[in-house]
């Protein structure tokens, strides 16, 4: 963010006419009262209370206006004293008279002819005072006897200065003028509309700051809905770094028992200071061609805010010297490096934010040198409004870069609701792949549940009755999840739809001969089972979970996942059942609850003698984060004496 100092050379004081006219009808009785104001001025560094004495010979002090106090030159830091004369109207005689002093930082004392009559902030033990404001100090009456008046400042300004935009909403900080000397009651109510009259100057920046938390909520919605587009995340920052800070410094401007030197104002300027961060963070994740360099300068400028929030709050002039040079002149290469790799990218808006990040460096290119080199143009007068060119194509590329997202976010949904359709229609497909094969045959009850945890999965059973009254049983996993999980499972049903194997050991040689070399790095688990009339089952294993009996798990031979080895060889079990078999994926036993706590294989084991539905419904409601496959297969016979 470009938290620059407020322009001095711009902004006059009662310029705006609403103001003027205010103050005429709140003053009747004393609108025809004269107002001195003190404009030609001798300075001179340095500490000596004799500098305030009205005889004092300051013939040899350098000579300035008003408007140079405020500048943001080295020079001014320190002490200075500053002297002038005025010549006293007659009128002023037996009138109860007052100073008024416009924003000017940061401790100062003000002397009327050798008398102290007024002070911001304190001189011990070290020089502190709140952010610039309108004040008026009485003059102590019979002070000014003669028809020439004197008037002393005794100023002292830290290294840093205090006249900054994220500061300046309230309006305490604008309309600067020279010191005016009048009647007490009238000076009072200039010096009170003088912030009414800033604030109103202020509301183009204002407005601007609304705008940015309106883009920032609309960035921090769109993140919302798309997690993994970490631009919409870096640009609602960045425009929330833009309107928060001052808001939040209103409070602090406006307080005065908040210093301005203090890390509590540092706080709220390091957050400005740090959109800048967040700017080139953005514009990386929009140029994956340039994006090391962008966030090399994200980091660099992480650092130079940091050291602007402690050059604010200890003023330090070297330190505020390497922020601002690094906003001046280090940022714009970062900008126009971004700027060509969106020149060189042909997407949509792409040229559009080019041509906007491009005139946003131009307009703060020119801001820097009007406010360096005392040229116009920086501001100009809308009304009663002062608008800083800077803030305008910095807002038109906002609203333009939200528009471009915008359009890519609504095109990206509609290839998502498109790609949905499809993941959708390949879920009914694989589902109705492996209901297909899930029909009771003769001797045997089976009962099948497949909860995949997106929209395909990676699990997948199948079973074939044989001539000889036996039931071919195979149930296995792919490793991953997802599209690519769902073509293996595709691949491994076709291959299993010309299987002309009856043996489970030879099933399982054959899939992994038709599986190698085309998992992707991946493998499948698989368990094959041949029940038989009499209650003889045929097992053997590829890595797979075993199939449980009665709550217990079955003790087989595990040989190696399909797809890794041509040469695996798979070892055959022979048991007697007269119960259900229940075959799991691993998705049950990895179920997760919301403490990280696996269900486990002993929660497993004691849910196995439940039916497949209850199973599965147990493992979704610990906690799903994987496909899940229950299969049980029961021979008929077994549960028919058991119900005798």
């Amino acid at each position: 963010m470009r938290v620059h100092r407020k322009p001095s050379c711009v902004v006059r004081p009662l310029r705006l006419v609403p103001c003027i006219l205010l103050l005429l009808f709140a003053l009747p009785a004393t609108a025809q009262q004269e107002i001195v104001a003190v404009t030609n001025w001798r300075v001179h560094a340095g500490d000596n209370p004799a500098w305030a004495a009205p005889d004092f010979d300051d013939s040899q002090w350098a000579t300035i206006g008003f408007r140079q106090l405020n500048e943001p030159e080295a020079s001014n830091t320190g002490t200075h004293w500053y002297r002038a004369t005025f010549q006293v109207p007659p009128d002023f005689a037996g009138q109860e008279l007052a100073v008024g002093m416009g924003p000017l930082d940061e401790v100062y004392d003000v002397y009327i002819d050798g008398a102290r009559v007024g002070r911001l902030g304190h001189w011990e033990p070290d020089p502190r005072g709140p952010f610039p404001r309108h004040l008026t100090f009485p003059i102590p009456p019979g002070l000014l006897k003669g028809p020439v008046g004197h008037i002393a400042i005794r100023r002292w300004k830290g290294g840093a200065g205090l006249f900054w935009v994220t500061f300046g909403m309230s309006g305490y900080m604008s309309h600067e003028h020279a010191p005016e000397i009048g009647s007490k009651a009238l000076i009072e109510e200039r010096e009170r509309l003088h912030p009414a009259a800033g604030a109103i100057g202020e509301l183009p920046w204002g407005l601007d700051y609304l705008l940015f938390l309106f883009a920032a909520a609309i960035s921090f919605v769109l993140y919302s809905v798309q997690r993994r587009r970490l631009e919409y995340f870096y640009l609602g920052v960045y425009c929330a770094l833009w309107g928060v800070p001052p808001l939040i410094a209103i409070p602090l401007a406006t307080s005065d028992s908040v210093m301005g030197p203090s890390w509590g104002p540092g706080l709220v300027f390091f957050l400005a200071t740090m959109s800048d961060a967040f700017q080139l963070l953005f514009l990386a994740t929009l140029c994956p061609r340039y994006r090391k360099i962008l966030k090399l300068g994200a980091s660099l400028s992480v650092i130079t805010a940091s050291t602007a929030a402690y050059g604010l709050a200890a003023q330090s002039y070297a330190a505020m010297l390497i922020w601002r040079d690094w906003v001046n002149f280090g940022t714009w290469p970062f900008i126009l490096i971004a700027a060509w790799g969106f020149l060189k990218d042909r997407s949509r808006g792409s040229f559009a934010i080019a041509f906007c990040l491009l005139l946003s460096a131009a307009g703060w290119a020119w801001g820097t040198v009007a406010l360096r080199f005392h040229l116009p143009g920086l501001v100009f007068t809308a009304g009663p409004f002062q608008v800083d060119v800077r803030s305008v194509p910095l807002v038109i590329f906002i609203f333009v870069t939200l528009l471009v997202l915008y359009l890519r976010y609504r095109d990206e949904q509609a290839r998502q609701a498109a790609m949905d359709q499809d993941l959708a229609a390949a879920r009914r497909m694989q589902q109705q792949l492996l209901a297909a094969h899930t029909e009771n045959p003769p001797g045997f009850t089976v009962d099948a549940v497949y909860r995949p945890a997106r929209e395909v999965g990676g699990d997948f059973y199948r079973t074939v009755p044989l001539e000889d009254g036996s039931l071919l049983v195979i149930v296995g996993d792919v490793s991953g999840k997802g599209l690519d999980a769902a073509m293996l499972v595709a691949l491994i049903l076709g291959s299993l739809a010309n299987e002309t194997h009856r043996n489970p050991a030879a099933l399982l040689a054959y899939l992994n001969q038709a599986v190698l070399g085309r998992t992707n790095g991946g493998f499948i688990t698989a368990c094959c089972a041949r029940f038989h009339p009499s209650g003889s089952v045929l097992l053997a294993n590829a890595g797979h979970i075993p199939p449980y009996l009665d709550g217990r798990e079955l003790p087989l031979e595990n040989g190696l996942p399909l797809g890794i080895s041509p040469h695996a060889a798979y070892a055959e079990a022979e048991i007697q059942a007269s119960s259900a078999l229940t075959f799991l994926s691993d998705g049950v036993v990895e179920a997760r609850n919301a403490q990280g706590e696996l269900l486990g294989f002993d929660r497993m084991a004691a849910l196995t003698v439940k039916p497949a539905a209850a199973i599965a419904q147990a493992a979704q409601q610990w906690g799903q984060e994987d496909d899940i496959t229950v299969l049980t297969v029961a021979p008929t016979f077994s549960l028919n004496e058991v119900t005798a």
